[in-house]
Protein backbone atom coordinates (compact mmCIF):
# COMPACT_ATOMS: atom_id res chain seq x y z
CA UNK A 1 0.00 0.00 0.00
CA UNK A 2 1.44 3.37 -1.03
CA UNK A 3 1.97 6.04 1.59
CA UNK A 4 -0.75 8.67 1.75
CA UNK A 5 0.85 11.89 0.46
CA UNK A 6 -2.14 14.17 1.09
CA UNK A 7 -2.21 17.05 3.56
CA UNK A 8 -4.88 15.32 5.61
CA UNK A 9 -3.27 11.90 5.31
CA UNK A 10 -3.01 9.60 8.29
CA UNK A 11 0.78 9.82 8.48
CA UNK A 12 1.19 13.55 7.79
CA UNK A 13 3.40 14.79 10.62
CA UNK A 14 2.08 18.36 10.42
CA UNK A 15 -1.51 17.11 10.71
CA UNK A 16 -0.51 14.88 13.64
CA UNK A 17 1.10 17.85 15.42
CA UNK A 18 -2.07 19.92 14.89
CA UNK A 19 -4.16 17.04 16.26
CA UNK A 20 -1.88 16.84 19.33
CA UNK A 21 -2.17 20.60 19.84
CA UNK A 22 -5.97 20.34 19.64
CA UNK A 23 -5.91 17.47 22.20
CA UNK A 24 -4.21 19.75 24.73
CA UNK A 25 -6.43 22.68 23.79
CA UNK A 26 -9.58 20.58 24.30
CA UNK A 27 -8.19 19.25 27.56
CA UNK A 28 -7.81 22.81 28.83
CA UNK A 29 -11.36 23.65 27.77
CA UNK A 30 -12.80 20.73 29.73
CA UNK A 31 -10.58 20.91 32.83
CA UNK A 32 -12.60 22.10 35.87
CA UNK A 33 -9.82 24.51 36.89
CA UNK A 34 -9.62 26.19 33.49
CA UNK A 35 -13.04 25.65 31.85
CA UNK A 36 -14.47 28.83 33.43
CA UNK A 37 -11.62 30.97 32.10
CA UNK A 38 -11.87 32.66 28.69
CA UNK A 39 -11.62 30.15 25.84
CA UNK A 40 -8.72 30.99 23.58
CA UNK A 41 -8.51 30.63 19.83
CA UNK A 42 -5.52 28.71 18.51
CA UNK A 43 -3.80 31.97 17.59
CA UNK A 44 -4.47 33.46 21.02
CA UNK A 45 -3.13 30.31 22.69
CA UNK A 46 0.05 30.51 20.59
CA UNK A 47 0.34 34.24 21.32
CA UNK A 48 0.21 33.70 25.08
CA UNK A 49 2.71 30.85 24.78
CA UNK A 50 5.04 33.18 22.83
CA UNK A 51 5.13 36.02 25.37
CA UNK A 52 8.34 36.86 27.20
CA UNK A 53 8.05 37.57 30.94
CA UNK A 54 9.15 41.18 30.50
CA UNK A 55 6.86 41.79 27.51
CA UNK A 56 7.05 41.24 23.77
CA UNK A 57 6.45 43.63 20.89
CA UNK A 58 3.52 43.01 18.58
CA UNK A 59 5.91 42.71 15.62
CA UNK A 60 7.90 39.99 17.40
CA UNK A 61 4.73 38.15 18.43
CA UNK A 62 3.51 38.24 14.82
CA UNK A 63 6.82 36.72 13.69
CA UNK A 64 6.76 34.00 16.37
CA UNK A 65 3.14 33.04 15.73
CA UNK A 66 3.41 33.31 11.95
CA UNK A 67 0.75 35.93 11.28
CA UNK A 68 0.82 39.46 9.91
CA UNK A 69 1.29 42.44 12.21
CA UNK A 70 -2.25 43.53 11.35
CA UNK A 71 -3.65 40.14 12.41
CA UNK A 72 -1.61 40.24 15.62
CA UNK A 73 -2.85 43.76 16.40
CA UNK A 74 -6.40 42.42 16.07
CA UNK A 75 -5.63 39.43 18.33
CA UNK A 76 -4.00 41.66 20.95
CA UNK A 77 -6.99 44.03 20.81
CA UNK A 78 -9.38 41.15 21.49
CA UNK A 79 -7.16 39.78 24.27
CA UNK A 80 -6.86 43.25 25.79
CA UNK A 81 -10.68 43.60 25.81
CA UNK A 82 -10.86 40.22 27.56
CA UNK A 83 -8.35 41.57 30.13
CA UNK A 84 -5.81 38.83 29.34
CA UNK A 85 -3.00 41.16 28.28
CA UNK A 86 -1.99 44.76 28.68
CA UNK A 87 0.16 47.06 26.57
CA UNK A 88 3.04 48.83 28.29
CA UNK A 89 5.71 51.16 27.01
CA UNK A 90 9.15 49.81 26.23
CA UNK A 91 11.94 51.06 28.47
CA UNK A 92 14.36 51.09 25.51
CA UNK A 93 12.21 52.46 22.66
CA UNK A 94 9.30 54.79 23.38
CA UNK A 95 7.77 54.04 19.96
CA UNK A 96 7.29 50.38 20.90
CA UNK A 97 4.48 48.96 23.01
CA UNK A 98 5.08 45.63 24.71
CA UNK A 99 2.42 43.01 25.33
CA UNK A 100 2.43 41.58 28.85
CA UNK A 101 0.11 39.27 30.73
CA UNK A 102 -2.47 41.05 32.88
CA UNK A 103 -3.44 39.76 36.31
CA UNK A 104 -6.19 37.61 34.73
CA UNK A 105 -3.72 36.52 32.04
CA UNK A 106 -1.20 35.41 34.69
CA UNK A 107 -3.96 33.52 36.50
CA UNK A 108 -4.95 31.80 33.26
CA UNK A 109 -1.29 31.05 32.53
CA UNK A 110 -0.73 29.43 35.94
CA UNK A 111 -3.95 27.42 35.84
CA UNK A 112 -3.32 26.34 32.25
CA UNK A 113 0.23 25.24 33.12
CA UNK A 114 -1.11 23.09 35.96
CA UNK A 115 -3.81 21.63 33.70
CA UNK A 116 -1.27 20.90 30.95
CA UNK A 117 0.88 19.15 33.55
CA UNK A 118 -2.11 16.96 34.42
CA UNK A 119 -2.73 16.30 30.72
CA UNK A 120 0.93 15.31 30.26
CA UNK A 121 0.60 12.92 33.21
CA UNK A 122 -2.50 11.40 31.62
CA UNK A 123 -0.73 11.14 28.28
CA UNK A 124 2.20 9.34 29.99
CA UNK A 125 -0.27 6.81 31.43
CA UNK A 126 -1.70 6.25 27.94
CA UNK A 127 1.45 6.08 25.79
CA UNK A 128 4.18 5.63 28.40
CA UNK A 129 6.60 7.92 30.23
CA UNK A 130 9.44 7.11 27.84
CA UNK A 131 7.31 8.03 24.82
CA UNK A 132 6.38 11.39 26.37
CA UNK A 133 10.04 12.04 27.25
CA UNK A 134 11.09 11.16 23.68
CA UNK A 135 8.36 13.38 22.28
CA UNK A 136 9.49 16.29 24.46
CA UNK A 137 13.15 15.77 23.50
CA UNK A 138 12.39 15.62 19.78
CA UNK A 139 10.08 18.63 19.83
CA UNK A 140 12.65 20.59 21.87
CA UNK A 141 15.49 19.84 19.44
CA UNK A 142 16.78 22.56 17.12
CA UNK A 143 15.38 21.55 13.76
CA UNK A 144 17.10 24.40 11.92
CA UNK A 145 15.32 26.49 9.31
CA UNK A 146 12.46 24.83 7.45
CA UNK A 147 13.03 23.56 3.94
CA UNK A 148 16.26 22.89 2.10
CA UNK A 149 17.94 26.10 3.34
CA UNK A 150 17.87 24.58 6.84
CA UNK A 151 19.78 21.42 5.91
CA UNK A 152 22.78 20.68 8.05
Amino acid sequence: MAADKTLHGVGNLGALLVRAFRWFEEGLATDPDTAHLPRLSGTQFMTLASLDDDGTSIAELARRVGVTRQAMHQQIGEMEKAALVELVGSSTDRRVKLVKLSLLGRTLDQKAAAAIGALEHELAKRIGKAAVADLRANLSADWGLPGKQGQR
